[in-house]
């Protein structure tokens, strides 16, 4: 822990505006929006699938926007689409407190989605993979802690302001915070001392976009890199989307269920220090086949172990996959693609992993309504996962640049 202190000590600053964005990202992700969906399916009177498939269409839609213009932190100064992305975010939130229509649901879920789940995590470690190189384990660490202090802090807050103010008022005020309390502490941020590393791609043409893309795709690293990350991002939205069911089903509390999820966030946290420590002294590859293992035995538990107890277990082992991925897929995609074109290269991987999200809540929605069980959900992960862990090993050392 010395050697993150004395990291941290350094460089204090970009660690923290990273640090930021993977918080405040909390409003636009999974685990925050599923506390609303109850009440949306009442006010609007969707059945699961349906919402599963709106909700689904939104992130896709999301993930081509945000093709479009995550290159924009590759040859652009940080802080104006740093903030253009947060007011995406509010903006976002308050359409969704005052929406009569579903079209207005649809149209707010796509700026949350595209703002939270995927620019203000794009942007932290775009930023924290250039402007790091020797210690990238150790700022890619740091910076995502921001995920987990949101998955502890804000279901609490925003839980019991559901309870009291009702789901409108609560998502009214998400987006009046980010705009109160974001804001102000980015503008305290000297973000121009990371702009050295994209400013130098200022000319920058984004028609050259496509044949990167191509060039990119028609390589296997790129498949044997994206593959985990959408099915994790596949399975784990599905499961977290629809957590509310599987308490249900195995007769837990839902009280209990979030009180068990802490150990979600400890783990995922906890990995998330020890994984950037990993890679710093070995390097991303060679942890590439190994951080799905956790989740392997965390869905085996799930489908065999009914009581009180599993919660306890099988969440805080997927906590450690979780923890693990932030860090080593990042990393590794900084050290096959490079760091010229990080945002670029980003994107496209971000798109999978988007679609993935999207994905699950229409899939698991499927299997539910069709009367599948949570165990045969979960066994068919593990099996998934046991055979991407032995295609990860096939990842080659081979440096690819692209420009």
């Amino acid at each position: 822990m010395r050697s993150y202190y004395l990291f941290l000590k350094s460089n204090y600053r970009p660690v923290y505006f990273g640090w930021l964005l993977t918080f405040f990202s909390s409003f636009g992700q999974t685990f925050l929006i599923s506390l609303f969906v109850p009440s949306v399916l009442r006010e609007f009177g969707f059945t699961r699938t349906v919402f599963g498939l709106y909700y689904s269409a939104a992130t896709l839609l999301a993930s081509v926007f945000l093709l479009k213009v995550g290159h924009v932190i590759d040859h652009e100064p940080i802080r104006p689409f740093t903030i253009k992305t947060t007011f995406l975010l509010a903006g976002s939130c308050l359409l969704l407190s005052g929406a009569v229509h579903p079209v207005m649901v649809f149209i707010a879920f796509t700026g949350l989605r595209l703002g939270g789940q995927s620019l203000m995590p794009h942007i932290s470690s775009s930023v924290m993979s250039r402007h790091f190189e020797q210690d990238r384990g150790k700022a890619l660490s740091l910076s995502s802690l921001g995920f987990s202090s949101g998955e502890i802090l804000f279901p609490l807050l925003l839980g019991a302001l559901l309870v009291f103010s009702g789901w409108r008022i609560t998502i009214l005020s998400s987006g009046i915070f980010l705009i109160i309390v974001l804001l102000p502490l980015l503008k305290k941020i000297d973000i121009e001392a990371m702009d050295s590393g994209n400013l130098k791609n200022a000319d920058y043409a984004p028609a050259k976009k496509l044949p990167i893309f191509l060039k990119i795709m028609k390589k296997k690293n790129f498949w044997i890199i994206s593959f985990p990350t959408w099915f994790l991002s596949l399975t784990l939205t599905g499961m977290f989307f629809y957590q509310y069911m599987l308490a249900e089903e195995r007769q837990w509390s839902m009280e209990w269920y979030a009180a068990c999820f802490a150990g979600f966030g400890a783990a995922k946290l906890l990995f998330l220090i020890y994984g950037g420590e990993l890679i710093d002294r070995f390097n991303a590859r060679r942890l590439f086949p190994y951080f799905l293992i956790p989740s392997v035995i965390g869905f085996l538990v799930l489908a065999f172990m009914t009581g009180r107890m599993s919660p306890m277990i099988f969440l805080p082992l997927i906590g450690i996959t979780i923890g693990m991925s932030g860090v080593v897929v990042s990393a590794v995609i900084a050290e096959i693609y490079g760091v010229e074109n990080i945002g670029t290269v980003r994107s496209l991987f971000t798109v999978l992993m988007v679609a993935g999200a999207a994905a699950g809540p229409v899939l698991y929605g499927l299997f539910l309504d069709a009367g599948c069980s949570f165990k045969l959900i979960a066994l068919a992960s593990s099996a998934m996962l046991v055979l991407i862990s032995i295609t990860n090993t096939m990842l080659t050392k081979e440096r690819e640049v692209y420009g």
